[in-house]
């Protein structure tokens, strides 16, 4: 059996037809260390239950590795983590550094002559890995289980409608009062919304920080250390540190390799996948610094948070553009999904749906609720408009960790690990 990356395997406790775990010893991969893996007969199937693929149908004939235009000498994916996949390596899978550095233009699907999805399989092989990070089960669900999405999001509506309401002041018509730390004044008290969050954020941030420790110690596990000659000029552990920052933050910020990704000829900036991609992201970071901006300034200034201010507002002027690039990309990619336009929106999950829709619903309301705040009289819908914003909010930061945009967390976290142990940039 040849790997990437594998020069010598013996296979120890039985064999895969034998249904019983292998442990699968080869050297080289780590310089001079040797690595133990073990085998899962099966893992295959475990995979396909997060996407719509068919890797079986893969002969590894290698074209979806050769048309990558994101595959280099030193990345070659996607034929390398399907052969993890297909052996059972479920390790070397979750480790691999070429996992999160596909951003699944569906050239490889497009071109397989036996119609595998290598395409399809990358992006149910991160959701794999996500829900592999997260002790909880939460993840998987979501990623594999309509029935599970609909009553799990359910019971949150219900549980964050119940908590704003339970304490509710009038609506005032005479002007509109959506908020206050005036109990008298606020249609939900901001004490409420404020406790409410804080409680969220805390239990959000428990969970991310167990999936990136589970990450950091599996992805670690993985990462191809320095050869002995690059040891020997090591740059330091300081220099290394900040090489891997600036990697990642100029891949986040700017996007370079998704820019690689092939787009049609005659296709303009603002259409293109990566712009959308990069409107959603700096979209939601946009809302979450004025968020911030806002509530710091409550602290230092002592503004009340439900008073009216000036669109030139910093804050507002933030959260007025970081809506728009949200509510403009995600538009686009509910558009393009239901319309299955190519082959990477082809395949919907209903974990891409309940981000996509909770973002776009969250940018809508928003400015519906922008509206309002600036009519001279309060107004029914106003309040209403309120409340599911609110409830929105809340259940975006509760099931961050386990749901799509955890790869927003994943991803440059992984890309940094390599970077950083194997001194590659």
């Amino acid at each position: 059996m040849a790997l990437d990356g594998i020069e010598k395997v013996r296979l120890r406790g039985g064999s895969a037809g034998q249904g019983r775990l292998c442990r699968v010893r080869f050297e080289g991969r780590q310089g001079d260390q040797q690595v133990s893996v073990q085998v899962k007969p099966g893992f295959i199937e475990k995979v396909k239950k997060f996407g719509a693929f068919d890797i079986s149908a893969c002969f590894n004939c290698g074209t979806c590795t050769a048309v990558c235009p994101l595959s280099k000498d030193d990345t070659t994916f996607p034929r390398r983590i399907i052969r993890y996949a297909q052996i059972g390596a479920e390790e070397l899978m979750i480790s691999s550094k070429e996992l999160w550095l596909c951003y699944y233009c569906g050239e490889c699907s497009d071109t397989c002559p036996r119609q595998a999805e290598p395409g399809e399989f990358m992006a149910s092989a991160r959701r794999y890995a996500i829900s592999s990070f997260e002790p909880l089960g939460v993840a998987r669900l979501l990623y594999t289980s309509k029935l599970f999405t609909t009553v799990f999001m359910a019971f949150l509506t219900i549980i964050f409608g119940v908590i704003m309401l339970s304490k509710s002041g009038p609506m005032i018509f005479e002007k509109p009062s959506f908020f206050s730390t005036d109990k008298l004044q606020g249609f939900i008290p901001f004490e409420v919304i404020h406790t409410t969050g804080i409680i969220v954020i805390i239990l959000a941030a428990i969970a991310a920080f167990v999936g990136i420790g589970m990450m950091t110690k599996k992805v670690s596990a993985g990462v191809k250390l320095p050869s002995r000659e690059k040891k020997e000029s090591d740059r330091g552990i300081f220099a290394r540190f900040w090489s891997a920052v600036k990697y990642v933050i100029e891949e986040m910020t700017l996007e370079n390799r998704y820019r690689d990704c092939e787009e049609e000829p005659k296709t303009p900036w603002y259409r293109a996948r990566w712009f959308v991609h990069w409107s959603i992201m700096w979209g939601f970071i946009g809302l979450g610094t004025a968020t911030a901006l806002d509530y710091i300034i409550l602290l230092t200034v002592g503004k009340d948070p439900g008073q009216p201010v000036p669109l030139w507002n910093p804050p507002r002027l933030l959260g007025t553009l970081a809506g728009i690039l949200l509510v403009y990309g995600t538009s686009l990619a509910l558009a393009w999904r239901y319309k299955k336009v190519d082959k990477y929106h082809s395949h919907s999950l209903s974990s891409d749906w309940l981000f996509l829709w909770l973002m776009f619903l969250a940018g809508i309301t928003g400015f519906a609720l922008e509206i309002a705040i600036y009519l001279p009289r309060g107004t029914v819908w106003g309040y209403m408009v309120f409340l599911i914003h609110v409830i929105l909010g809340m259940e975006i930061v509760f099931i961050l960790p386990f749901s799509k945009f955890a790869h927003a967390v994943y991803r440059p976290l992984a890309l940094f690990i390599h970077a950083f142990l194997s001194d590659s940039v």
